[in-house]
């Protein structure tokens, strides 16, 4: 009984902390400006560090991560930077 009780108090308690959450996300633009420059700021450091990176590097974050963009991002820009 005491465990379903922690259970349900965890539950409302994680509902009410996500809805708060939700609520001045939409509410507060100077928050979500925060959120999505912080964001824009992460996928630029990426693409930053894709542009030095070693084909075996991209190989191995590709294999790592599951996600074979990587790679095919990797060999375009290979083939840009001789004009092709």
């Amino acid at each position: 009984m005491k465990n379903k009780v922690l259970t349900a108090l965890a539950l409302v308690a994680t509902v009410a902390v996500g809805a708060y959450t939700g609520y001045k996300v939409v509410t507060d633009e100077e928050l979500r400006g925060r959120l999505l420059r912080g964001a824009q700021d992460i996928v630029d450091t990426s693409k930053k560090k894709m542009d030095v990176m070693t084909e075996d590097v991209a190989m191995r974050t590709a294999q790592v991560t599951k996600n074979p963009k990587i790679n095919q991002d990797w060999v375009n820009r290979q083939w840009e930077s001789v004009g092709f």
